[in-house]
């Protein structure tokens, strides 16, 4: 399962740095952003900040995911799962966006949880 979460957190860090990208791309090109309103360029840049804060976590993950699991990173995860769990129930333009992007952080979540449970009760 921990080769599977490394695969999962690796594609994930990698569409993210390409969504960052994108986003990066409308900033600079002027555009209204996504939504086409007149606050788009600064909705354009906190996507690209999101983003890239995302694609950091998940590379994170990728690097802690042979060594001890530390609280802080499943603490970090469950931030990063939260703010997206909400945008699921509460965004109607970008369910799919929050809900897809929740996956890699949850997983690596409940994971770090249980190794660290286990580690516990050895």
């Amino acid at each position: 399962m921990a080769w599977t979460l490394r695969i999962v957190n690796a594609f994930f860090a990698a569409l993210f740095v390409v969504m960052a990208g994108v986003s990066a791309a409308f900033l600079s090109a002027g555009r209204d952003g996504f939504t086409g309103a007149p606050d788009g360029a600064r909705a354009s840049l906190a996507w690209a900040a999101l983003f890239a804060l995302l694609a950091l976590l998940a590379f994170v993950n990728l690097r802690r995911a042979g060594a001890e699991p530390a609280r802080g990173l499943i603490l970090l995860n469950l931030a990063a799962v939260l703010p997206l769990a909400l945008g699921l129930v509460a965004a109607e333009g970008i369910r799919f966006l929050c809900g897809a992007a929740a996956v890699p952080f949850a997983l690596t979540a409940l994971m770090l949880a249980a190794a660290r449970s286990a580690r516990d009760a050895a």
